[in-house]
């Protein structure tokens, strides 16, 4: 058995037992060059400082890193892996090879101007993900092997996330759709519904949609069965009457923070002394009196928080037990709509469906752990494979039977 995961920054392959873990070389070296050169700029900084003590503006962090692993599978050939993330400005596709002790990367797609994620591949070879080039919505996209060049095959006002492909050659994929008010401004999303697109003809069909709660990541085996995450929508029921008399105190606190962050900016100080703000380092996310927040499958959640409440369950990790790992057999005319839900695991982040000698078998992580599911009933035995710190995607290759030739889906578009 196969897989990929990501580890935070770590690169990881699991197989038959044995775990090797890797270093994004491209983050790795980036971070370097920029902490290299906010050093040989820390004199100047300093200097239009000193010059500057009548009118200080703060200037910007420049050794400051953000980044983040957005999508991770093994590539057909057996000692590389494929691996998606953003860093800064930037979004790329990388291709790893695992026994290369030179820590070398062969580069597939990168570019400033869009987000790329959600990266899948097929056993013979075909990419897909998602791309993102404009804000709250994202579209599917099939990329050439030879890596350079890419074309979307779906468009809209909607959310496409997580593709994967079926073994007779089609595309599943799940899709919020953006909800607007009168001014055409953006307000949030619908539950996220699953499609299956056949990129021959560029048709794509509702499977499960029209549901309270929202069905994400899907992946089909070859007997038809959908396997996906449940989850229930991140809404919150608001009180007008204490929005209301919260108005004067919400005014005030508004007051008080511009005044606060004025004196910061031109006198160097804090308005209140002992108070200081913390420069958030490579990887971390917010972190206020309430606990570590991070967007998780379109959803912000208290890591912290959540981790508390889950430690009455064994190896519980920091994802809602709400969030239920679903096999959903077709009824006896092939319609997922209205097929039997069977709940696999509770508390899911991402999983992967691994065929071999004609078994199934379900890897999912809850965030800390990463485990296998063996039995494919409802509620079946689980065996705990390894620990992580924060694992939130995993891969591995989708067997497709019936393939085209001469670069397979991406010829067809």
């Amino acid at each position: 058995m196969k897989f990929t995961f990501a580890d935070g920054e770590t690169l990881g392959v699991y197989e038959d037992g044995k775990v090797q873990r890797l270093e994004s070389a491209y983050i790795h070296k980036y971070r370097e060059n920029v902490l290299r050169d906010a050093k040989s700029r820390e004199w100047k900084k300093k200097t239009d400082v000193m010059m500057s003590e009548e009118y200080y503006f703060e200037m910007e962090d420049t050794s400051r890193v953000e980044w983040k692993i957005t999508g991770i599978s093994p590539a057909v050939e057996s000692d590389s892996v494929y691996y998606s993330f953003w860093v800064n400005e930037t979004s790329a596709i990388y291709k790893k090879n695992v026994q290369d002790k030179e820590k070398t990367e062969s580069h597939f797609l990168s570019s400033s101007d869009m987000d790329l994620s959600d990266i899948c591949l097929s056993d013979s070879g075909e990419i897909v993900g998602v791309v993102q080039t404009r804000q709250y919505a994202s579209d599917i996209a099939v990329f050439s092997k030879n890596g350079g060049d890419y074309k979307c095959v779906t468009a809209g006002d909607s959310l496409d996330e997580n593709p994967s492909f079926t073994n007779d050659g089609k595309i599943v994929f799940n899709s919020y759709a953006v909800c607007r008010d009168g001014n055409n401004n953006f307000v949030g999303y619908m539950p996220s519904d699953i499609y299956r697109l056949d990129p021959v003809t560029m048709n794509a069909e509702p499977i499960i949609s029209e549901r309270k709660l929202s069905y994400i990541k899907p992946v089909m085996d070859s007997k038809g069965r959908l396997y996906c995450i449940c989850k229930p929508d991140e809404k919150k029921e608001g009180n007008v009457l204490l929005d209301i008399l919260l108005i004067p105190v919400r005014i005030v606190q508004a007051i008080v923070g511009f005044i606060a962050a004025f004196v910061t900016c031109f006198a160097q100080k804090p308005l209140v002394s002992g108070s200081t703000a913390k420069q958030l380092g490579d990887g971390e996310t917010s972190k206020g009196k309430d606990g570590k927040k991070v967007m998780i499958n379109n959803h912000l959640l208290n890591v912290e928080k959540q981790l508390q409440r889950n430690k009455k369950y064994a190896e519980g990790g920091f994802i809602p037990r709400s969030w239920k790992l679903l096999r959903i057999d077709p009824d006896e005319n092939g319609v997922l709509d209205n097929g039997t839900e069977y709940e696999l695991a509770h508390g899911v982040a991402d999983f992967c469906l691994i065929e071999e000698d004609g078994e199934n078998r379900l890897v999912y992580t809850n965030g800390k752990h990463i485990f296998c599911v063996h039995d494919m009933g409802d509620n079946g035995k689980k065996e705990k494979l390894l620990n992580t710190d924060f694992c939130l995607q995993l891969g591995a290759l989708c067997p497709v039977s019936q393939q085209d030739t001469d670069d397979g889906f991406f010829s067809n578009l």
